[in-house]
């Protein structure tokens, strides 16, 4: 039986993954902040990750690694995840604030001022990236478009990691998941749609 509903996550499905993406990014919205039982300046971490070159230039900051040493206590990590962490890192640090609810491909087509937030050629832009270089700018870009409305945070993650194994896959010539409701492209544009209508 196929599971249609494209807003349930699939990689970040534990309370522990969700706790920890959520701590690590209201983190970076203050001065002084504890991560466990350390005490950071996340503004100064948050600047550093958003000036950093994406994808990959985040990946020699401390911000980074925090987060990745927090997940890998609870999730195994492979490479390509190291890689779609290094994404999500640099979107999150462009996010305003965390807003959960709806989907982040949702939130993308909510109506703002009268129309979708992301418009729905910059969400073909969007799902249309090759590379996770490109995916990562456009996905900065979908971020600070959102601005003081914010992201779901996890959702945000959720589909970084989706669209990131898909891409190892396609890289090693894998054939696709035989259930349409799991890949990511799918389940992203399935969201954006609903929220339009």
């Amino acid at each position: 039986m196929l599971n249609t509903d494209t807003a349930r996550e699939r990689v970040f499905t534990s309370d522990d993954t969700k706790k920890i993406l959520v701590t690590w990014f209201n983190a970076l919205q203050e001065r002084d902040a504890h991560i466990g039982q350390r005490r950071i300046n996340g503004r100064a971490w948050r600047a550093e990750l958003r000036r950093a070159a994406a994808p990959y230039g985040v990946m020699v900051y401390e911000g980074y690694h925090t987060l990745r040493g927090l997940l890998e206590r609870v999730m195994p990590l492979n490479h390509v995840d190291s890689l779609a962490l290094a994404v999500f890192v640099c979107a999150a640090a462009h996010a305003d604030k965390n807003t959960s609810g709806r989907s982040f491909a949702a939130q993308l087509g909510e109506n703002i001022k009268g129309r979708a937030c992301l418009s729905a050629l910059r969400f073909d832009r969007l799902q249309d990236t090759r590379e996770p270089a490109e995916f990562c700018r456009q996905l900065v870009r979908a971020v600070k478009l959102r601005g003081k409305e914010g992201v779901n945070i996890v959702s945000l993650a959720d589909g970084i990691f989706l669209w990131m194994r898909e891409w190892q896959a396609r890289e090693e010539h894998q054939p696709e998941c035989s259930d349409p409701f799991s890949r990511n492209r799918i389940r992203w544009a399935s969201e954006y749609m609903k929220a339009g209508n």
